[in-house]
């Protein structure tokens, strides 16, 4: 099940970086092709992954409970990368809301406000802090002995690419507030 989840965690990362690619340049004016087929990937990706992780947090909870021994303090980097994967869920939903098509085949730019700029920046802070204390295990569970210039690699990659979204999602607002 482990291997599993590290196949979709694979997938997961290519979709959302072609699918917060092309959003983002389609929020700055230009067609990038649609993000639409990548995200309903990635959506359903995310879905097997948070099915997988809750069994396996439920799996921990179980052995924590037989056991009776709690070693919170000891596991702080497990909890927070469960924690941090559930609190990705709300903005997640919010992104979808705010985003969501209208059913035909032109897509239809929506009002953003100050509001949702502030739901899609929590988002790519929720994602960031996922993908930073994610990204060690994910290297250990593909089996790689040298992680640190991989990891160091991936990091980067995966952090312009949210500044690119953050800058997106700002210009976006910006370009509603000018209206």
């Amino acid at each position: 099940m482990r291997r599993l989840n590290t196949f979709l965690v694979i997938g997961i990362i290519l979709s959302f970086i072609l699918h917060s690619l092309s959003g983002s340049i389609r929020l700055l004016g230009a067609d990038a092709g649609s993000p639409k087929i990548t995200a309903v990937i990635c959506i359903i990706l995310v879905t097997f992954h948070v099915i997988i992780t809750s069994a396996l947090t439920v799996k921990t909870i179980n052995s924590i409970r037989k056991s009776g021994k709690n070693y919170f303090r000891e596991n702080i980097p497990f909890w927070t990368r469960r924690i941090s994967g559930f609190a990705l869920l709300i903005p997640l939903v919010i992104h979808l809301l705010i985003f969501k098509g209208t059913g035909d085949e032109a897509y239809r730019l929506v009002f953003f406000h100050t509001g949702r700029l502030i739901s899609q920046i929590l988002l790519i802070a929720c994602l960031a802090l996922h993908i930073i204390t994610n990204l060690r295990p994910m290297l250990i569970g593909m089996g790689l002995k040298d992680r640190g210039l991989l990891s160091a690699d991936i990091g980067f990659v995966l952090s312009v690419v949210l500044l690119f979204c953050c800058c997106a999602f700002c210009v976006y607002c910006l370009r509603w507030m000018a209206f």
